[in-house]
């Protein structure tokens, strides 16, 4: 039994599996990224805090704990030293783009349950959107907290940049992340992962969704049932960018999983 942390910039994940039987799974918003004052982390001890928070519950499982970082961790001036007081010895690192962007590919490649040929994944967080299939990959600096704020006078002009942004990969889009799961998970009125995974957005939902929320500050979409607390500050740009995405590359099958489960099986597998 295996447990990966994922810190990203927008949340902090907690994962347990068994083999390839996932066990526990633990999802907070962090908001990792507002902690970030002048290019640099003033202090992360609230992030340790929920850290600490989130240890206690995977520990009744296992003491086989790694913890991985991303974007937040590899921008910021002093990032490196926030990971490493917020992991507090446990083992991992902070992925390089590359390593984000295979280890999230496999997680698709990998998952029997989606059984997509030839994927291309979209990995959306905060900070960054890795685009990667069998051949290539990309990390771009278009995360839902990086293209600026959105609303319903500019929201065809963000699409059109992240769109003209986009490379022109092949294969089968499928979209990772918490933003993607949002957005899916309006189809259903509900947050459900299990109804999520392998569902699918297309510019219908995306329209429609969006014209739920252009108007909503961020306290009303965080009180939506299917929008998870803390995801509000940021659906509108990650609609935009979902928008961008199915419009260059077709409607996007998404994915619940992400780059720790491919990370999860490796390491069980190596035991």
């Amino acid at each position: 039994m295996v447990s990966i942390f994922d810190l990203g910039s927008n949340s902090f994940i907690s994962l347990v599996v068994d083999g390839k039987v996932e066990i526990f799974e633990d999802v907070v918003v962090a908001s990792t990224i507002s902690y970030v004052k002048d290019g640099k982390f003033k202090d992360c001890i609230d992030l340790k805090d929920i850290f600490t928070d989130m240890l206690k519950k995977v520990l009744r499982f296992t003491r086989n704990i790694h913890v991985f970082g991303t974007a937040v961790f590899r921008e910021v001036e002093n990032g490196s030293w926030c990971f490493e007081k917020i992991k507090d010895g446990y083992p991992g690192r902070i992925l390089t783009p590359e390593e984000e962007a295979r280890y999230s590919y496999l997680s698709v490649k990998r998952d029997s349950e989606l059984n997509v040929e030839n994927p291309l994944v979209f990995d959306l967080g905060g900070g960054s959107l890795e685009i990667v299939n069998d051949r290539d990959w990309v990390s771009l600096p278009l995360g839902t907290r990086k293209i600026g704020e959105v609303d319903e006078r500019n929201f065809r002009e963000k699409i059109n940049f992240v769109r003209k942004n986009l490379p022109s990969f092949s294969g089968s889009p499928v979209g990772i992340g918490g933003t993607f799961v949002t957005i899916a998970s309006y189809r259903f009125g509900k947050w459900d992962l299990s109804s999520v995974h392998g569902s699918v957005i297309d510019m219908s939902l995306i329209r429609n969704l969006f014209n739920l929320v252009k108007d909503m500050p961020y306290e009303k979409i965080d009180s939506l049932p299917f929008v998870p607390k803390g995801r509000g500050r940021t659906l509108k740009s990650g609609i935009a960018i979902a928008a961008a995405i199915v419009e260059k590359f077709g409607d996007l099958v998404v994915s619940r999983r992400g780059y720790r489960y491919a990370l999860a099986w490796e390491l069980e597998a190596s035991r």
